[in-house]
């Protein structure tokens, strides 16, 4: 009889441990989830920076989220150059204004990248009619792997183009050595935020359900 009890209080005991288990898996699943969702609806676009600079193991991990990203048949049609030298930032940003003198004319202006610290130059592979979604979902990680780190981030396709069109940032251009068929599209701020910005409105009767 007492060995019936101590089997008895064992089987509880092993089933009470799985259940506290499985729960806690779930918990922590759903934890997760609402954190990736508490990053997507708390993220903002972000133009005023501080001067830190960005680690570059801190760099990896974002990069790292980034090309974790889904992508057409695993073709990975992008390629990516980080600029976080000052000085360098400086360099294009002079050769541009240049050739373009109305863009140091903005208030408060320091670089073509919303005065950010540091930035993320993404070319997409001219060759392949997809490439441009690749570079976005590539994107969107890296935006939201920075936030979830503090740091804060810009997308911006006129900083690719003044640098495109600008016969006196070439140089750089080719510093940047993408391969064949391959051509910058656009660019990424990153840097420790200096502003809050509030949330602006979001349309919906954009969505509509098929019946």
């Amino acid at each position: 009889m007492k060995m019936k009890k101590i089997l008895l209080g064992m089987a509880v005991a092993l089933t009470l441990t799985a259940c506290n288990e499985n729960k806690q898996q779930v918990t922590t699943a759903t934890d997760t989830a609402k954190t990736v969702t508490d990053v997507m609806m708390s993220r903002r676009s972000i133009r005023a920076y501080k001067d830190s600079v960005i680690n570059r193991e801190t760099l990896n991990e974002i990069l790292k989220c980034g090309i974790n990203a889904p992508n057409g048949q695993n073709l990975q049609s992008y390629e990516i150059r980080v600029i976080d030298s000052p000085a360098l930032i400086d360099s294009i940003t002079q050769a541009v204004v240049k050739d373009n003198p109305k863009i140091a004319e903005r208030k408060g202006f320091k670089n073509i990248f919303v005065n950010a610290p540091c930035v993320i130059c993404i070319a997409n592979n001219t060759e392949y009619d997809m490439s441009q979604i690749d570079c976005g979902l590539l994107g969107e990680n890296i935006i939201l792997s920075a936030w979830d780190k503090g740091i804060g981030s810009c997308c911006l396709g006129s900083s690719a183009r003044w640098i495109q069109d600008s016969p006196s940032a070439k140089p750089f251009l080719d510093r940047m050595a993408f391969s064949k068929g391959y051509q910058l599209l656009y660019c990424i701020a990153l840097g420790y935020p200096a502003e809050t910005p509030d949330a602006k409105p979001r349309r919906d009767d954009m969505i509509r359900y098929m019946e």
